[in-house]
């Protein structure tokens, strides 16, 4: 015999001279070419430069599939608007537009509850500014935040544990590369499952605070009209609960004495309950959300805020 021929890289056999060979695992070597000649040309090129990808039913709800917010972008099914639209979240590949981690062809293998964590880590935040309230009020636009941690010994960063993956995934796609106190913040998926409370007596300065139970989560009701207006960061926020009793005048003055400028404002026709208004930018709009969202308004009257699909 003048040569040996190796297919595998396993521990049955390898080819020392050529690492990146299959492992000869079936179900995986399989999805890889499924996605190779499939899924990834569409997520480079673009839905319009390629026909729509088919997901093959041999990976659909295989281990290590993570749902990406790319494929929502490319004319893939979306793992976000599942719970938004009356879909139920699907519990594997099909219908959820991902690729799989751990298949031979990309060579990296992820654990499989990476694609059901719902904590994420955000990182270059202004750390001179940041509370762990703030943090709970603006990425509770898109979810209902547990946990907050911001972390001790590197405060421009922290875990945010929200009630559900989906509810992660949201804000990851909405939030990241988010202006927030003049940094450009990073949202990404957390390696952790849960945000740990601090232990008696270890030095916490009140970095964390358990939500859990807080009055202020705006999905906790199932089929909650929130779960229909969710939108992007913009620069006009909606206004919500003003009591009829409550002027344009006093909502400007009570954005003004808060520091923020009032580029334009408008009542709902037909619900003087709701308005929009308008900052000069993103940044101010978000900055505007976190202070100003449950602002007494009246006795019983707290200002809700969120974001805005419409301009004034």
């Amino acid at each position: 015999m003048q040569n040996l021929n190796v297919k595998y890289n396993n521990d049955k056999s390898r080819d020392y001279t050529n690492p990146s060979l299959p492992t000869g695992d079936a179900n995986l070597d399989a999805a890889s070419l499924a996605l190779g000649g499939e899924l990834l040309p569409q997520l480079l090129m673009g839905a319009g430069s390629q026909p729509r990808a088919r997901i093959p039913e041999s990976i659909a709800g295989a281990p290590g599939v993570l749902p990406t917010p790319f494929a929502a972008m490319h004319g893939l099914p979306s793992p976000l608007a599942g719970p938004y639209n009356g879909v139920p979240p699907a519990g594997g590949l099909a219908g959820l537009g991902g690729f799989p981690l751990g298949a031979a062809g990309l060579g990296v293998r992820v654990p499989t509850n990476a694609q059901t964590s719902a904590v994420l880590l955000v990182s270059n935040l202004n750390e001179e500014m940041v509370t762990p309230d703030a943090l709970f009020t603006l990425f509770g636009v898109y979810g209902d935040v547990q946990r907050v941690k911001i972390l001790y010994n590197k405060k421009d960063s922290a875990l945010i544990q929200m009630a559900e993956p989906h509810q992660a995934h949201l804000a990851l796609t909405h939030m990241d590369k988010l202006r927030v106190f003049g940094k450009q913040i990073k949202v990404m998926l957390s390696k952790h499952q849960t945000v740990q409370l601090p232990k008696e007596g270890q030095p916490d300065a009140g970095l964390t605070k358990d939500y859990t139970n807080s009055p202020l989560h705006r999905f906790k009701k199932p089929g909650s009209k929130n779960y229909q207006n969710i939108y992007p960061p913009s620069s006009t926020l909606h206004l919500s609960n003003i009591p009829t009793t409550v002027t344009e005048e006093e909502i400007r003055d009570a954005f003004t004495k808060n520091g923020f400028t009032v580029k334009a404002f408008k009542f709902f026709p037909k619900d003087r309950k709701m308005a929009l208004i308008q900052m000069p930018s993103m940044d101010d709009a978000v900055a505007a959300l976190i202070k100003m969202h449950n602002y007494q308004l009246s006795e019983s009257n707290h200002l809700r805020v969120s974001f805005s699909k419409s301009n004034i």
